[in-house]
């Protein structure tokens, strides 16, 4: 246990900080969408990573490799990313919260290990991925847009099982779905983001899903 000399508090704190901010920077993005990793699960991803590296460098010999920890931290957040995977009918969700806790794990090792200026860089750029790029899909992509719809459950009803062949079968595709009211007693409300052609009639879709047996009512936002 003598060898945990050999990392200083300050400089043991300074990078289990340093890991908590830039975990709390990339979660904060996954925390405002409602995602299922939000900003605690990024912040305890980030640290504990930093944490695992150090104690990979202090227990390092001339026998043992310093990498292993590390590795093992990569091959475990696959089975954390998974967790947050979902797939509804055609439509895969979580893919970008799994891949943000992989590289959330990594911006944690590099700062464990003392590599400031590439967790910090990577974070920015992890940060700028979320937030910005999306936004630059639909240059991308221009035949797709984004229409979010609103829709409210009659009491008690569950979601729909046919929501996404019914979204498919207007032309369009169901990007995600946020529950913005969870009592089903009173009503799910649920925020749908459909991707579709500019020419797709946002006003006939939401009529059209208005008619479900168990829609009260639907409206574009």
């Amino acid at each position: 246990m003598d060898t945990i000399a050999m990392l200083p508090w300050p400089i043991m704190v300074r990078r289990l900080i340093v890991a908590f901010a830039l975990g709390g920077v990339i979660g904060s993005e996954r925390e405002r969408r409602a995602r299922p990793a939000g900003l605690r699960t990024h912040i305890l991803v980030t640290t504990g990573a930093a944490l695992l590296m150090m104690m990979s460098q202090i227990v390092a010999g001339d026998d043992f490799d310093p990498g292993r920890i590390a590795a093992g931290v990569i091959t475990g957040m696959g089975f954390l990313g998974a967790g947050t995977i979902i797939r509804y009918g055609n439509v895969v969700r979580g893919l970008t919260t799994a891949a943000s806790l992989w590289a959330g794990a990594g911006v944690g090792l590099a700062i464990g290990i003392g590599w400031y200026a590439a967790g910090i860089v990577t974070t920015i750029l992890i940060f700028l991925t979320l937030m910005a790029v999306r936004h630059l899909e639909p240059l991308l992509a221009p035949d797709a847009a984004d229409i979010r719809i609103m829709i409210t459950l009659l009491s008690g009803a569950t979601v729909p099982s046919d929501l996404v062949q019914r979204v498919q079968q207007l032309g369009g595709e169901l990007d995600s779905i946020e529950f913005v009211q969870t009592d089903i007693s009173q009503g799910l409300q649920l925020l749908l983001c459909i991707r579709g052609s500019p020419e797709l009639s946002q006003q006939f879709l939401s009529a059209c899903l208005s008619r479900a047996q168990t829609i009260k009512s639907a409206h574009i936002v």
